[in-house]
């Protein structure tokens, strides 16, 4: 198979004296959809974060497309085709729908952003409705398509979304559930953490099981959701 995009090894990360991450491995190739799921606490978004520099790797590295990210600054990995969409969203509450967009491009510039924002409104049509709107105003599904929509904006090569699912009501999780499936049958690679791991190992085409800072487990998303330590211990059994 063709090396990874993303390929992170023998990982550990701290901050301060509480180590995080301990001796991380996993992949994820060009086209897939990677879920990493968990209880609250695991290490999932310190995996993510980590990817930025923050908190910094002690040990083992991480690359993309065979560039190290551990020495690079977090502008520049932006700038290399990673959009995180983060763990609550984190919209601009007063600027517009439409100025939350524009800012997505920053990494690449507004070359394209008439052409991405109309690909923005056909795939969430809601935001258009809403485009001039402070963020602030929209619902928290609402602000959850904004924030996966600006991440968009910058034309990635690896989307990574951290929490979709947190705090959204059953029917809008099936949404946004609905629309990362269209957004990865356009060959878009993603990387979904979630504490959600029915609607996550559905989705997904491979998964990895983080529990204490550590992969306990990793298959397919069909494995996984049969695997009985896995349902007893995030799906009630």
């Amino acid at each position: 198979m063709n090396q990874p995009l993303l390929d992170i090894q023998e990982v550990d990360a701290s901050y301060g004296p509480i180590q995080a991450l301990n001796q991380v491995s996993m992949h994820i190739h060009q086209g897939e959809i990677v879920t990493l799921v968990g209880a609250n606490g695991a290490g999932k978004s310190t995996l993510l974060m980590s990817l930025f520099g923050n908190p910094g790797v002690t040990r083992g590295e991480i690359h993309f497309d065979g560039t190290a990210l551990t020495s690079q600054p977090g502008h520049k990995i932006a700038s290399l085709g990673i959009a995180l969409v983060p763990e609550g969203r984190h919209v601009f509450a007063q600027m517009s729908v439409e100025e939350n967009l524009i800012m997505g491009t920053t990494p690449i510039g507004t070359k394209h952003v008439h052409e991405d924002l109309e690909k923005m409104y056909e795939l969430f049509p809601i935001l258009e409705e809403r485009k001039q709107q402070n963020a602030s105003t929209l619902s928290g599904g609402e602000q959850q398509m904004l924030a996966i929509a600006r991440g968009l904006m910058s034309r990635p090569r690896l989307l990574l979304l951290d929490e979709p699912s947190l705090g959204l009501a059953p029917i809008v999780v099936q949404q946004i559930f609905s629309i990362l499936k269209e957004v990865a049958s356009g060959g878009m690679t993603i990387f979904l953490v979630e504490q959600n791991v029915h609607h996550a190992l559905k989705l997904a085409n491979r998964g990895y099981v983080m529990a204490n800072g550590r992969i306990k487990l990793g298959g397919t998303g069909t494995e996984l959701l049969s695997n009985r330590e896995v349902r007893e211990a995030y799906m009630g059994g």
